[in-house]
């Protein structure tokens, strides 16, 4: 039978161990080539989605050497694009839609086995996965397409080098490794887009007109002994501001250019002015 101290020990131990499992470092997906740790750190793709997408072949010798497969593979790490490829030719194809990864398999036979000879076919484009479908390993290095019940994975490896895309496995074809280098790939503090110019003066106004209003309005009714409309601070400027904002209005619409005045009544000079003389 187990006692009301053991089972209190295995709670315990349990909210110990669920705590420090959920409170690991997971790199938390922000968008399609971004994803952050809790600390703020994290990897971001952005600025390699300026490229139009990213290419890289493979070639493979099989039956003995008598074909060559040739594979190519697009991809793009931030959006869905369409391909510039010429589907025309192909014996069949899944990548006419935007997409973020396709992959392009043709076979070369050898003809004469006396000479380097081959014949090589259409081909076929396959869907390998979108950017919306896709989603970062916990440790953020990897992003995952899946294409049930197959999936492509581009291990995101940290180089100063130019943005370049590799084959890294093909052994299993129905999980695909890939391999982006790229110093976008590094891990760097993750900023979040911030507060505009504009938002800012508008909160700081607003603030110091509260403020105003809210000591003006104490002053005058705990100290003067203000009552009713009076508490207001400067009643009369806040009675007259839409008349002052129409004015304001309508010099502006007039190109900021004062009212033409008309001719002033007519008044005979004062008896004791030197005109009068």
């Amino acid at each position: 039978m187990i006692s009301c101290g053991n089972l209190s020990r295995v709670f315990i131990i349990l909210g110990v161990f669920l705590t420090t499992v959920y409170t690991q470092d997971v790199c938390v997906k922000k968008g399609p080539c971004t994803c952050e740790f809790p600390n703020g750190t994290g990897i971001d793709l952005t600025p390699s989605a300026k490229s139009p997408y990213f290419s890289t072949q493979i070639y493979k010798l099989e039956n003995n050497g008598t074909r060559l497969a040739l594979s190519t593979f697009y991809y793009h790490p931030c959006n869905d694009v369409v391909l510039p490829i010429n589907t025309s030719a192909a014996s069949f194809t899944t990548c006419k839609d935007s997409l973020a990864l396709c992959w392009y398999i043709s076979f070369m036979d050898l003809l004469n086995t006396t000479k380097d000879t081959f014949k090589k076919d259409g081909g076929n484009y396959q869907y390998l996965g979108t950017s919306n479908s896709s989603d970062f390993t916990a440790d953020g290095k990897s992003i995952i397409y899946p294409n049930v019940p197959s999936s492509t994975v581009v291990m995101l490896i940290c180089a100063t080098t130019e943005d370049q895309l590799e084959v890294y496995s093909l052994a299993d074809q129905s999980r695909i490794v890939l391999a982006f280098y790229s110093k976008e790939a590094c891990l760097k503090q993750i900023e979040e887009p911030g507060r505009s110019l504009g938002s800012t003066l508008l909160i700081i106004f607003f603030s110091f007109v509260i403020l105003y209003l809210v000591l003006g309005i104490c002053t005058k009714k705990f100290l003067m002994g203000a009552t009713g409309l009076e508490v207001i601070p400067n009643l009369a400027f806040w009675s007259d501001l839409p008349n002052l904002v129409k004015d304001g209005w309508a010099f502006a619409i007039n190109g900021f250019k004062l009212p033409n005045r008309g001719p002033g009544p007519v008044t005979s000079p004062d008896p004791n002015s030197y005109d009068s003389i």
